[in-house]
């Protein structure tokens, strides 16, 4: 039986029962979950992370990528504050032995967020991770996500076909969601529907109908993907795929004339073709319906007021693989109070774009090994990752150790 669809919580328990049954409410312990989670929501992070010790919790948030230390939680207030957390996010306070998730909204100044809950047991506790994603209508258009202009110009040519499956790919947290939002914003035109369907609805978009999971539903991510594709849109975004129900019912709508938009955790952008078909989706299906394959990473961006240059060498130059531009210089963190001495100001992407054709697709079909299909899909070298990230270090956007360490 196909897996059922996580939904989020609704919280529609009587709060005033739930006062009387446990101590959750005392005053210490709101004041202490709101003090944390309002701090996280004042420096944009985006996630908080509650890490069970022997004498209480230790509170820390990633900013930028980078976890850092906030604050101490003692012995005397573990439970409770653990306890205040799971109620907000609708999950069961009475066990703590199992894992759950939940979720719940706040509205924090300006800011509309919505925080997704994990907790796990752990040696001397729960483990409770917040993660925070902030309510924005998409903006970002694909010239402004820092493709390379082949990629660039390649990636619009293949949107403009206006059919077809496209797939952004990357581990999580690489910006797959702000591609695909921003490729909607590319083709979506007035005349046109456009529908979606995510777990996580991270950016509104202004003309596109938007939905996520309801609770109580009894209906499969893949059951949603054909009740979506039912109603006839010309773009289609339906989040993660994840197993073969999903990959299937994506495919079948991507063959009828409609732009299909999907996200999936892949190294690169071959392997998220082997991923297909050890989904088992037929070779012949993917070739007859993908359009176009992205893979990204996203690694932090050095702060241009306090990078320092440094002469690559013919050691870097043989580490690397790539033959390198005479007098080419990289460049490393420094800090300074503009990126308040981390040396790094925000996130950037790299991008790796694989464009299918007829020979390829001959590939694909007959199962050849994935290294002799990227190896044929990447002669024209500016398309690839690594590439794309050693040409932005060598700009000065990001180290070169960042560059590699994601590869």
């Amino acid at each position: 039986m196909a897996e059922k669809v996580v939904f989020e919580s609704a919280r529609k328990a009587d709060a005033d029962m739930r006062q009387a049954r446990n101590p959750v409410e005392d005053k210490n312990v709101i004041e202490e979950v709101d003090k944390v989670i309002s701090a996280a929501a004042d420096a944009g992070a985006s996630e908080v992370h509650l890490e069970p010790v022997q004498d209480g919790y230790v509170i820390r948030v990633r900013e930028a990528g980078t976890l850092r230390k906030v604050s101490d939680i003692p012995e005397r207030l573990k439970l409770n504050v653990a306890n205040r957390i799971k109620v907000l996010a609708g999950l069961d306070i009475t066990k703590s032995r199992i894992p759950q998730s939940g979720y719940f909204k706040l509205v924090h100044g300006d800011k509309k967020l919505e925080l997704n809950v994990y907790s796990m047991p752990m040696l001397y506790g729960e483990s409770i991770v917040i993660k925070l994603s902030y309510k924005v209508s998409a903006t970002m258009r694909l010239h402004q996500l820092g493709m390379q202009p082949a990629v660039l110009a390649t990636y619009q040519k293949a949107l403009a076909r206006g059919s077809g499956l496209y797939l952004i790919t990357g581990p999580p947290g690489s910006g797959k969601r702000t591609t695909i939002y921003a490729s909607i914003l590319e083709e979506l035109k007035p005349d046109q529907l456009a529908l979606g369907f995510d777990p996580v609805v991270k950016y509104e978009v202004p003309g596109m109908v938007q939905g996520k999971p309801e609770e109580k539903s009894e209906y499969t991510f893949a059951e949603a993907i054909t009740a979506l594709i039912r109603q006839e849109p010309d773009i289609a975004y339906i989040g993660e795929i994840s197993g073969e129900a999903d990959a299937r019912a994506t495919i079948q709508g991507a063959f009828a004339k409609r732009l299909v938009l999907a996200r999936m955790t892949a190294n690169d952008s071959v392997s998220a073709i082997q991923n297909l078909i050890d989904m088992g989706i037929q070779p012949f299906l993917i070739v007859a319906s993908l359009a176009a394959v992205i893979n990204q990473r996203m690694v932090r961006r050095l702060c241009p007021s306090c990078r320092q240059p440094y002469s690559a060498d013919a050691t870097m130059e043989r580490e690397i693989g790539l033959k390198l531009p005479d007098g080419a210089q990289f460049y490393k963190p420094k800090g300074c109070p503009a990126c308040q001495g981390t040396g790094y100001r925000g996130f950037l992407a790299i991008f790796e774009l694989y464009k299918p054709n007829e020979e390829l697709g001959k590939m694909v079909i007959a199962k050849e090994p994935v290294q002799n299909i990227r190896s044929k899909a990447f002669k024209d070298a500016t398309y690839t990752l690594k590439v794309d990230g050693i040409m932005k270090a060598l700009g000065g956007y990001a180290s070169l150790e960042d560059v590699l360490n994601c590869l």
